[in-house]
């Protein structure tokens, strides 16, 4: 059947829904005729369409009959997969006023910290044990310093032992005391028992560093030098060499030594940020030695200022782009200020207590910032992948998480899909939330209601920011609706993908998208956690 027949064939309501079609010569990247499939896995000869609500594929009966046999069910392609059709549909209709921003000083006070991002990241760790012990030497005698409680007598050794800090120009080593002055031993001549891989600090790296699904990419680090900054040394402005085309930044550790001066500057783009790791130890938890970090891209100018007394004792490793590992653990994260659970909780009280924010309460909406490893499979009837998600949170959403519990009560994870056809007069397109991924087997387009409808009246969804006045239902009574004020946007990081048979006088294969989003219910000024839902 061609494509045009199947088109003629296609259900009445489907025809009167502004259907899109591909035609045969733009339908190579959806059907690959050499290994029988399309993109996502969908089998070759299928034409695309976007049906109301969702997004369908098309084909002869016969082959799609196949195609469910083998593959209709509660398995779901890897979210990450999503269609190019879809994105490029999705593009073409633009922003969706129904996700905009709430306005307000405050908010966007908070908004700025929870989706800041530099380049770079920084914090302290407190070691697995209560030593951290570093063995040097160029022979088999080898000596070693306790780096968590190392007198001044012992660094001055360790100096006096090292080799003078040369710095990378066009692929060379140049030693140059007047742009740099510090001590170094490689690699070969050094031993301390800190295992950064199992640490947990690659990961709030990769976090601190990386949004969307760039957070997905696995990063390893490297042992590259140690270095010793005695009274008088420095480092001017420079960027680090990297050593091979996987390396993409740097990381810095800071130990407990006593010093002054030292600062680390960084500058990219007109703008500059100092890390003062002195002053992050001093102002870690006295209870327990902790070791400073500073990660940053390897395009970031960055300087050494001259140490005034002490020793500023540093081991720098390269970051390249590698297998994923642990969980954090034991860190408190200072940049980004949006995975600061003392800097949101702040930022989200002073919005909480301000009384011109939503003087009679209402529902905060937030996306989630960080990419997360989602199911290839649900199940229809009790899925638990929102409930299960809500303890794998990390970095600024575990910190707005935590905070919201603490002010308010537990935010609620939802599902929020999009109804493409349903748009008002004000070009807003209706959102539905719903308390779980909703994943069905089948839609039957002439007998069911549209998708949006079956999401509300059967999957327990809330329409969002849309008044049901303002849509066609096919069903009697009432549909819940709220009003969610967005205070950081709705991102496509965590978008998960269902399919479904969706039948009328022709067999389809459709997808549901839906997208993850955080929703708290707050009450007026005074009694924000006094709600009515």
């Amino acid at each position: 059947m061609s494509f045009t027949e199947s088109a003629k064939r296609l259900p009445r309501r489907m025809r009167a829904a502004s259907i899109r079609y591909r035609t045969p010569s733009r339908c190579s990247s959806y059907s690959d005729s050499r290994n029988g499939r399309g993109v996502c896995g969908t089998p070759a000869g299928y034409m695309v369409a976007v049906h109301g609500d969702c997004f369908v594929a098309a084909t002869a009966f016969k082959v799609v009959c196949a195609a469910l046999g083998r593959e209709c069910g509660p398995r779901m392609f890897d979210p990450l997969s999503d269609t190019e059709e879809f994105d490029a549909y999705e593009r073409q209709l633009g922003p969706n006023p129904s996700l905009s921003l709430i306005q307000h000083p405050k908010a966007s006070g908070l908004r700025d910290i929870l989706s800041g991002t530099l380049p770079y990241c920084c914090g302290t760790l407190a070691p697995a044990s209560d030593n951290l012990v570093l063995f040097y030497g160029k022979t088999e005698q080898a000596k070693r310093i306790d780096l968590l409680h190392a007198p001044a007598a012992a660094l001055d050794d360790l100096q006096r032992y090292c080799d003078p800090a040369t710095f990378g120009v066009a692929q060379k080593d140049v030693l140059d005391t007047t742009f740099r002055k510090a001590g170094k031993l490689d690699r070969s001549h050094f031993a301390l028992n800190f295992d950064v891989e199992h640490s947990g600090l690659l990961e709030v790296i990769r976090t601190g560093l990386f949004t969307g699904k760039e957070q997905g990419r696995p990063i390893r680090a490297e042992l590259y030098k140690l270095n010793v900054y005695g009274k008088g040394s420095f480092f001017k402005s420079h960027k680090d060499t990297p050593r091979s085309a996987g390396m993409f930044a740097s990381l810095v550790l800071v130990f407990p030594t006593v010093h002054s001066g030292g600062t680390l500057v960084l500058q990219q783009s007109g703008h500059e940020w100092t890390v003062d790791a002195s002053a992050l130890l001093a102002n870690a938890d006295a209870s327990a030695p902790c070791i400073a970090y500073i990660a940053f891209f390897s395009d970031v100018e960055h300087e050494v200022t001259r140490v005034t007394s002490g020793h500023r004792l540093t081991v720098t490793y390269n970051l390249y782009y590698a297998f994923d590992h642990a969980p954090p653990n034991r860190i408190d994260v200072v940049q980004p200020q949006g995975a600061n659970e003392l800097a949101v909780h702040e930022k989200l009280a002073s919005l909480l207590d301000d009384r011109t924010f939503l003087p009679n309460g209402g529902i905060l909406g937030f996306g989630l910032r960080h990419l997360y490893p989602l199911p290839t499979s649900f199940d229809p009837q009790e899925d638990t992948t929102l409930e299960t998600l809500k303890d794998k949170l990390k970095g600024v959403d575990a910190a707005l998480f935590r905070a919201c519990a603490e002010l308010v009560a537990a935010p609620t994870l939802y599902t929020i899909f999009e109804a493409h056809s349903q748009v008002d007069a004000d070009g807003r397109r209706a959102l539905v939330a719903c308390p779980r991924v909703v994943k069905f087997h089948n839609h039957d387009t002439d007998e069911e209601p549209p998708v949006w409808e079956k999401l509300c009246r059967r999957w327990d969804g809330v329409l969002i920011n849309f008044s049901p006045e303002e849509l066609e239902k096919a069903e009697p009574g009432p549909v819940r609706h709220w009003t969610v004020h967005w205070v950081t946007p709705l991102s496509d990081a965590n978008r998960v993908k269902t399919r479904f048979a969706a039948y009328g006088n022709e067999p389809m294969m459709g997808y549901l998208y839906q997208r993850i989003a955080m929703l708290l219910h707050v009450g007026p000024p005074g009694h924000r956690e006094r709600v009515e839902t």
